[in-house]
């Protein structure tokens, strides 16, 4: 069953203000995501009266990396924040089995990937069945972050209409190559989620366009934060949106799965091997990428949520344009002790530590006390009235 195009079409072309939601990427903390989103979905059913509201009847485009594209899916789909939260508890029991080598530990991760891949693709397969990314049960904009790893390109797949490579298209010849609509929604989560050493590459495109085209998680990219990507999903001819900028136009919310800096002491460093860099960098690079995400719509926007980034840029307050291009919302919750304690948890040293790792299901008790607990940061007053048309 394909979309209903001229619907899809005409939601994300109709006159008035549009709204995004980004997610971010971060294993089994994608639970604290759901914390903040069930607390939106709330304020928004007591703010218009519909009780059987979901994400879906407010956001225009949803969009996410790894963890977060399988949340976004699921909201595009139209599910309930509870339903989603079930789906996710299901997910993350099922989908992190050891592999032969996982069991050995960092040494193991240097033989093969941690987990096998057949249960991530089962309970994916199980959850979305045979759609495509043309699915009529898709109810707004998607947007799945994936990396492909043959060409080292990040690939915002989208289920607009209008964007380039959506459908079959001819490059220079009478060859028609198939188009991005064809591909199944598993298989793009699939390659969303296949974070290297946790999970081997997905092939999407196979021999039909003459080389198989292998993915790897989004997160290993730029783009783990995609919220500055679905800035440019929203505005750039390319992706056939086009929508017009401006404070109130356009309503950018950006979730976290809780905010990890990984550190280290000058006496540890100092004594590294290749193997320990090789440990910290990419994670810290990944960090990198998504403050900078985060300065850069602070900077261009008009936020009511904007955070110190730092001691030199404070909250990035002055435009970079002279003019507001957004009006842009970020929740995130910084997994320390201080910011554990700003919503009256406390926690061991020893476990906070372990929340940094993405895949453990040993956390899962914590990531759901934190997730009760984030969504009083969600104020009424961060999403302005004018942005409920059409809701």
């Amino acid at each position: 069953m394909h979309l209903d195009l001229s619907a899809l079409a005409e939601r994300l072309s109709r006159p008035g203000p549009k709204r995004a939601l980004a997610l971010d990427g971060g294993g089994l903390r994608g639970i604290i995501s759901l914390g903040y989103l069930e607390a939106i979905e709330s304020l928004l059913r007591q703010r218009t009266g519909r009780t059987a509201l979901v994400l879906s009847d407010y956001f225009d485009l949803v969009g996410g990396t790894s963890t977060g594209a399988l949340i976004a899916t699921l909201i595009a789909l139209g599910r309930s924040i509870a339903d989603i939260k079930q789906t996710y508890l299901e997910f993350a029991h099922r989908a992190f089995q050891l592999d032969a080598h996982g069991g050995l530990g960092p040494l193991g991760r240097l033989l093969g990937n941690r987990y096998m891949a057949g249960p991530l693709e089962s309970i994916l397969r199980s959850t979305l069945g045979d759609m495509t990314l043309d699915s009529a049960q898709l109810r707004t904009g998607l947007v799945v972050v994936a990396k492909r790893a043959d060409t080292a390109s990040v690939w915002p797949v989208t289920n607009i209409p209008t964007a380039r490579y959506y459908d079959d298209w001819t490059a220079g010849s009478d060859i028609v190559q198939p188009g991005n609509r064809h591909i199944p929604l598993w298989k793009l989560l699939r390659a969303s989620t296949a974070a290297p050493t946790y999970f081997k590459s997905q092939a999407i495109v196979e021999a039909e366009r003459g080389a198989v085209a292998e993915f790897i998680d989004g997160g290993i990219s730029a783009h783990n934060n995609p919220a500055l990507l679905l800035l440019m999903v929203a505005s750039l001819e390319g992706f056939g949106l086009r929508w017009p900028l401006g404070a109130n136009n356009l309503l950018l919310c950006s979730i976290g799965t809780g905010q990890v800096d990984f550190t280290t002491t000058g006496r540890e460093t100092a004594g590294f091997t290749a193997l320990d860099w090789a440990r910290v960098l990419v994670p810290q690079l990944v960090h990198d990428s998504m403050e900078l995400v985060e300065v850069l719509l602070q900077w261009m926007s008009a936020s009511t949520t904007a955070r110190r980034i730092d001691g030199t840029l404070e909250k990035v307050t002055p435009c970079l344009t002279g003019a507001e291009l957004l009006h842009y919302l970020r929740y995130n919750l910084p997994l320390t002790a201080k910011g554990l304690a700003d919503i009256e948890l406390q926690y061991a040293d020893t476990e906070i530590s372990a929340l940094r790792e993405m895949s453990s299901t040993a956390s899962l008790p914590q990531y759901q006390a934190i997730a009760a607990r984030v969504g009083a940061q969600i104020d009424a007053s961060h999403f302005p009235e004018e942005f409920d048309v059409h809701v």
